[in-house]
C-alpha cells in the first residue's frame, strides 16, 4: 500500500508519465511540470525513496532523473489507467 500512497500524491503520477515518455530529464525540466519548486523536490524525493526513480549527478549543478525498472512497470500501468480515463471523458 505504500506504493499506492506515493503515486496518489499530487504530481507523482505526472512525473512518472513524463519520464516514461523521455529517457532522462533534469530537475528544471521536471520542475516545469510542477507549480512550485518545493513540490518538485518533495515529489522527486518520494519517488526515489519508493524506488521508482534513479538520480544521476553530472556535476555540481546538474542532476538527471530516470525511471528505475520498478518505475517503468508502474508507469505502464498509469498509462493504461490514463487511457481508460480519457476514453470515458
Amino acid at each position: 500500500m505504500r506504493l499506492l500512497k506515493v503515486i496518489a500524491k499530487t504530481g507523482c503520477g505526472d512525473v512518472l508519465l513524463t519520464l516514461c515518455e523521455h529517457d532522462e530529464l533534469n530537475f528544471s525540466d521536471i520542475a516545469k511540470l510542477m507549480e512550485y519548486r518545493q513540490t518538485t523536490t518533495r515529489v522527486l524525493k518520494e519517488l526515489r525513496d519508493a524506488g521508482l526513480l534513479e538520480r544521476r549527478v553530472l556535476d555540481d549543478r546538474s542532476v538527471k532523473y530516470k525511471l528505475s525498472e520498478k518505475g517503468k512497470a508502474i508507469s505502464e500501468i498509469l498509462k493504461e489507467i490514463k487511457e481508460i480515463e480519457d476514453a470515458f471523458e
